[in-house]
């Protein structure tokens, strides 16, 4: 068991330190998303929602320790956002995925360093 808390604790330090390019990926990528296309952009969503995916199978991976002192993050919000984000990127519509990524998915993770450091803390 202390094991498995170890490894959470680590997984949460690598997710701490690797967040913030996420955040700034996702602001910096909002404009060509909105009509500002450049000609790599869609190499680069993919390329973000990489890095997102990773990000999501951290926090499943650590789900208990996030939730240990209060309930941070919900398992079903958090379904109901990949959803989502995967619908409207399935669309191929890139202002639908703009309008996901700036309301539902930038929020969010800019609200998971908060809820990293209430884990670690």
């Amino acid at each position: 068991m202390e094991d498995n808390r170890k490894e959470q604790v680590e997984a949460l330090e690598a997710l701490k330190d690797y967040n913030p390019k996420i955040c700034k990926a996702l602001k910096e990528v909002l404009p060509e998303l909105n009509g500002e296309k450049k000609e790599d952009t869609q190499e680069y969503i993919d390329h973000i929602l990489r890095g997102v995916n990773w990000e999501l199978q951290v926090i499943n991976g650590t789900m208990e320790l996030l939730n240990e002192k209060e309930e941070q993050v919900s398992k079903e919000k958090l379904n109901e956002m990949i959803s989502h984000v995967n619908d409207a990127y399935t669309s191929q519509e890139e202002r639908k995925l703009a309008q996901v990524v700036e309301e539902e998915l930038l929020p969010f993770v800019e609200k998971l360093e908060e809820y990293i450091a209430k884990a670690l803390a």
